[in-house]
């Protein structure tokens, strides 16, 4: 009776590779998933920022009468997305850029002096926290009729400000890309004067 009482009785090898079976197959099923959430979640920082840029490009236009163009400047946000290499996170960095000094007797909005040219700082928008996205902002002057959306321009992560010379730009599209996963396909985002912000590439695209 003394030995029954005392006795212990665990579990047999096979009751074990059951219970290993069993983690492992949660464990395929979870992880991709807790990576294709965690992906997306990052994806919210474009829709929330190029938001924002839209708010700021609303207020200059307001105060100016034209919207500004935005080149990407290395080392303010994210790095201009490349296939095959994994975006990481930086801060952003206000410090690398500094309001444009517009010449006594001229506007934002003139063909001479600045033009319709200039930076995150002269549009009053400053990203929070850090971002795994690069922004820029190409400005359009007059609309071209065929651009109906933000993303019929393609990838335009740089922008060239190519038109930010001539006066009152009629029209912008903002862009951010980034390629959040590492493989050939980048993830972009656009929003416009005309529309709010769009998912530029596939859903299934990170």
């Amino acid at each position: 009776m003394l030995k029954l009482l005392h006795s212990k009785k665990g579990f047999t090898l096979i009751e074990l590779m059951i219970v290993v079976a069993i983690i492992g197959i949660l464990a395929a099923i979870a992880i991709p998933n807790f990576l294709t959430y965690q992906l997306k979640s990052r994806q919210s920082e474009a829709r929330t920022n190029l938001g924002g840029i839209r708010s700021s490009e609303t207020s200059h236009n307001g105060l100016f009468g034209c919207y500004l163009a935005v080149p990407f400047v290395a080392g303010v946000s994210a790095a201009v997305p490349v296939a095959g290499t994994k975006a990481i996170p930086v801060g952003w960095n206000t410090v690398a850029q500094v309001a444009t000094v517009i010449p006594a007797g001229q506007t934002w909005c003139q063909a001479v002096g600045p033009g319709s040219l200039g930076n995150f700082v002269d549009l009053g928008f400053a990203a929070t926290g850090n971002v795994f996205f690069s922004y820029a902002v190409d400005t359009l002057v007059p609309v071209p009729p065929a651009i109906t959306t933000a993303c019929q321009l393609g990838p335009q992560v740089v922008a060239t400000g190519a038109n930010a010379g001539a006066p009152a730009p009629a029209s912008y599209i903002a862009t951010a890309g980034a390629n959040l996963d590492g493989d050939g396909d980048w993830s972009l985002f656009g929003v416009s004067d005309a529309q709010s912000v769009t998912q530029c590439s596939s859903p299934s695209m990170f």
